[in-house]
């Protein structure tokens, strides 16, 4: 991959393409704006710097997954929390500002370091809360110093070319000032600044993309590659709706990262994504009512989604925590119990099908589950006394029912050593063959 100043003309080249084009043309006549009085222009530039810096960490943001042709963005790859970008990165200035300004109140000297820390801190900043939307991982020291280290040496010079795009708005303003009719200049302004963001935020991007694996992100595409396959839309929802989530635990909000899951399994009821998300959140509570209760639709879910192994996960982590927990279906505790005995985990085996007698009398599936307990008993927990006990339970009540038979093939050893004779002759019924 090439390193970033070896695409400087793809940077430039970037605010040229279609989209980025038309939409700055339209900002900069919004130019004109500004030439109201005081309050009207105060106005409009605070609402043509939300809107550019929007664009910006957008720009920004899915340049760092591998996407920097603008023909390529759609609306599934967007994060509402970009929208809120341009103001958490202002609250990150306004705490810049005040240590930068308590520090020059005990000594210039610290003030004057303290301006060059924010500075060189800047573009990790950015990077920081486009990979987490998170204003406190922003002003997070040990967040910006694991960033500027994931990027390494390459992390001063892109500081350099940013600080020299900087110095771009001026010079250029410089050069065209004189010779651009008067009544040009406010859209003229905004389009070289909107120019110069644009580019940088491309660089930014990129810079992020080419550290992917060191900044924890997963990119789409590589740059300059085929176009991107468009992605399923639910799910690009379930994705966003987990980033969303995360987002909330990491800030420490519980509470509404709850409500919003709780809300979307409830009405994606046959999400198993939704689903998933739920049962996620109440593992990190102490609510093991609630996580008993949502797994008891969730299970059946997986089951009829052919997931049995999620689903045993599920029932294993509420059993864990409540070690009377059973499910309400005999069907699907019966379908779990096997697909445990497929993996030859006995032990789950008979965590499923204990009581299952007394939870589902009279249910005809009873000599099944007597059976894959003889058998999780018998040759997988090597407790052929246990056994023999469940068999004779199940010769009493169930005589003639091929599980029986199929018990007593199993424990057929046993039963000759117990009763010193053929256990078909003690039974009186033919052996069943082996399966």
């Amino acid at each position: 991959m090439p390193p970033f100043w070896q695409k400087l003309n793809s940077f430039f080249l970037f605010p040229l393409q279609m989209e980025p084009m038309i939409y700055a043309s339209v900002l900069s006549l919004c130019g004109f704006l500004l030439m109201g009085g005081f309050f009207f222009a105060l106005v409009a530039g605070i609402g043509l710097m939300l809107a550019v810096s929007r664009y910006a960490f957008k720009v920004a943001a899915l340049a760092s997954r591998g996407i920097t042709d603008s023909a390529d963005y759609r609306s599934d790859m967007m994060d509402d929390a970009w929208k809120a970008l341009p103001w958490k990165f202002f609250g990150v200035l306004l705490v810049h500002g005040f240590v930068i300004g308590w520090t020059a109140g005990i000594s210039p000297a610290l003030g004057a370091v303290a301006n060059l820390l924010s500075s060189l801190a800047l573009p990790a900043t950015l990077m920081v809360l486009i990979n987490t939307c998170s204003l406190r991982a922003a002003i997070n020291p040990f967040e910006l110093l694991g960033t500027i280290a994931g990027i390494g040496k390459s992390y001063l010079l892109l500081c350099l070319f940013l600080f020299l795009l900087m110095q771009g708005v001026p010079m250029a303003l410089g050069l065209l000032l004189p010779i651009v009719p008067r009544f040009v200049l406010a859209p003229l302004i905004t389009f070289v600044m909107i120019y110069f963001s644009w580019v940088m935020a491309a660089m930014i991007g990129y810079v992020m993309y080419q550290h992917h694996a060191a900044l924890d992100i997963d990119p789409v595409k590589a740059p300059d590659s085929a176009p991107v396959e468009p992605e399923d839309p639910a799910a690009a929802e379930a994705r966003r709706r987990d980033a969303m989530v995360a987002r909330l635990v990491q800030d420490g909000d519980m509470k509404s990262a709850l409500d919003n899951a709780r809300e979307w399994q409830r009405t994606g009821w046959d999400n198993a994504a939704d689903q998933r998300r739920y049962h996620r959140l109440l593992k990190l509570t102490d609510r093991t009512d609630h996580l008993a209760q949502h797994a008891q639709r969730f299970i059946p879910l997986l089951v009829q989604q052919q997931r049995e192994s999620e689903a045993l996960e599920v029932w294993g982590s509420c059993y864990k925590r409540a070690p009377q927990f059973t499910l309400d279906s005999a069907d699907h505790t019966l379908a779990l119990a096997r697909f445990a005995w497929k993996g030859m985990q006995s032990g789950h085996v008979l965590a499923l099908l204990q009581g299952f007698e007394k939870q589902h009398p009279g249910h005809d599936r009873t000599p099944e589950a007597l059976e894959l307990i003889v058998r999780a008993l018998k040759q997988g927990a090597n407790k052929p006394d246990q056994a023999l006990r469940v068999f004779m339970r199940m010769k009493t009540r169930y005589p003639d029912h091929p599980g029986t038979q199929e018990a007593e093939w199993i424990l057929r050893d046993d039963l000759q050593k117990v009763l010193g004779q053929d256990p078909a002759k003690a039974s009186g019924t033919p052996a069943a063959t082996a399966p």
